[in-house]
């Protein structure tokens, strides 16, 4: 229905209480004004709305445009984020392998230090030994030789009692010859001493010279 409709229709007239065609064609006239004002408002609605509809479309399509920027960029970063992480776990081993093998080399300087130390004292300890082992070797000659000397001492000093005692018996013996021509009584004296001293007693022919002084 248009304005042009509402305004040709006419209406059957009755002959008691028919309408008036003024008052109806009034009427016809502001509902076909109304109609028209309100048929052009739904045009510029729907106008309005094929625009909207259209900023609408508009704005989907950049927002899944945005969309798709914003994966791709959200893409890119985690890709940037992986390589960086990679980066940084790459740069940290190759840390770690680097403190390693410095440690490995300390260790390797250490027990090469560890093994010069204790083949120098090894050294130190046998050149020790065997310094002690000839310092041990000249004492014990060198004792042995004062062993020595001692032995000769005392075989000296064993011969010159000997030969003491040899003395004193040819002393005695002189002596005993001399008292038998002078004292008969002496000759059982001098007897007796002659036993004593072939008995082998050093004290004896000491004790026996001492009684003859008195």
């Amino acid at each position: 229905m248009t304005p042009e409709d509402i305004r040709s229709q006419r209406f059957a007239s009755r002959l008691l209480h028919g309408l008036s065609p003024e008052e109806v064609s009034a009427f016809l006239e502001d509902v076909a004004e109304a109609f028209g004002n309100i048929q052009n408002a739904n045009a510029s609605l729907i106008e309005r709305l094929k625009v909207l509809e259209a900023q609408a479309e508009s704005l989907l399509s950049a927002a899944r445009e945005r969309k798709a920027s914003a994966s791709s960029h959200i893409e890119v970063l985690r890709t940037a984020a992986l390589r960086e992480v990679e980066a940084l776990l790459n740069g940290a081993q190759a840390r770690a392998r680097a403190v390693l093998d410095s440690a490995q080399e300390r260790d390797a300087a250490m027990r090469q230090d560890a093994e010069t130390m204790k083949a120098r004292v090894q050294i130190e300890a046998e050149e020790l030994v065997a310094v002690a082992a000839v310092q041990a070797d000249s004492l014990l000659a060198a004792a042995r030789e004062q062993e020595a000397t001692i032995r000769q001492e005392i075989d000296r000093l064993t011969l010159s009692r000997l030969q003491l005692v040899d003395d004193i018996r040819s002393s005695l013996d002189t002596y005993h010859q001399w008292l038998a021509t002078m004292d008969p009584r002496g000759r059982a004296r001098g007897r007796r001493e002659a036993i004593e001293l072939s008995n082998g007693d050093p004290d004896n022919v000491g004790s026996t010279d001492e009684a003859r002084v008195g």
